[in-house]
Order: structure tokens, then C-alpha cells, then sequence
């Protein structure tokens, strides 16, 4: 019995610590190439926080993103961002993500951009899609005249495809 008292409570241990250090192999990491989407969302449907960015932001008013399936195995990623006045540069970069576990990892990425206006509405799509749960940073940097930069990132709903 005193055996068990001894050999029992080690081998919990170095399962917890085996546990804790598992590295699990699988197949080739996903990829997608992102491309610039033809948008059927017209600008304004996705709804924004009347409140504005908080904490208090100089030039973003506003900004946000959607991620939907429009058909099978495409994932469109929609940014919306409104400025106080034209900028001289307003830059998102999309940052599509998987879910693996309970972590999410990084299955494509592209970037997106407008020169002197207040506004941008641009969309990126991912074909090919496998099924997963997915979700999208878009990460906007504005620039304005002078060259004050401001950066807001923003994540998605996840989605289920």
C-alpha cells in the first residue's frame, strides 16, 4: 500500500508535466492568398458604435469589421472606417485566423488602402476555404495631412463554416 501512496502521486506529476508539453504534429498549416473582393455590401451596412472609438481617438470616428461566407469555400472580410476629416492615407490590413484548438493561427493575410479621403470601405476575400471557424483582425492605420498616424484594431465574430 505504501508503494502506491509513493508511485501514484509521481506518476500524476509527470503526466501533468508530459501534458503540459505535448506537441502535437498534424498535417501542412493552411494558407490563403487574399485578394481584393467585389463588394455587394454597399457602404454603411455595417452597423458602428455610435460612441466612436474609445479611448478617445483624434481622427478615427468610427470603424469596423464583418466577416460572412457569401458561398462555399469564399470568406469575405469587410472593413468600414470614417475619419473627422480627409486623410492623407488610411491603411487596413486584414489578418484572417482559424481556430485550432483554442488558439487561433493566422491562415492569410492582405492589406488594403485609400489616399486623401475620410472614408474607406474595402473588402478581401479567401477562396477555397475548409471548414473551421474563422475570424478576421482588421488592424487600420489613418495618416493625416500633418503625418499624425492613429491605429485601431478590430476583431470579428467568429464564423462557422
Amino acid at each position: 500500500m505504501k508503494k502506491y501512496k509513493i508511485i501514484l502521486p509521481i506518476i500524476l506529476l509527470i503526466s501533468l508535466f508530459c501534458g503540459q508539453t505535448l506537441t502535437v504534429f498534424g498535417a501542412e498549416q493552411e494558407w490563403y492568398s487574399l485578394t481584393e473582393a467585389d463588394d455587394s455590401l454597399e457602404p454603411g451596412t455595417i452597423v458602428l458604435d455610435k460612441d466612436g472609438i474609445t479611448p478617445y481617438s483624434r481622427y478615427i470616428l468610427g470603424a469596423s469589421v464583418l466577416l460572412r461566407n457569401p458561398s462555399s469555400g469564399v470568406l469575405q472580410m469587410r472593413s468600414e472606417v470614417y475619419c473627422t476629416e480627409t486623410m492623407s492615407k488610411i491603411t487596413t490590413t486584414f489578418t484572417l485566423q482559424k481556430k485550432s484548438g483554442s488558439s487561433w493561427v493566422n491562415v492569410g493575410k492582405g492589406t488594403v488602402s485609400v489616399s486623401n479621403d475620410n472614408s474607406m470601405y474595402e473588402s478581401m476575400k479567401a477562396t477555397g476555404a475548409s471548414s473551421g471557424t474563422y475570424r478576421c483582425i482588421a488592424d487600420t492605420q489613418v495618416v493625416s495631412k500633418s503625418g499624425y498616424a492613429e491605429t485601431v484594431s478590430i476583431t470579428s465574430s467568429s464564423l462557422k463554416i
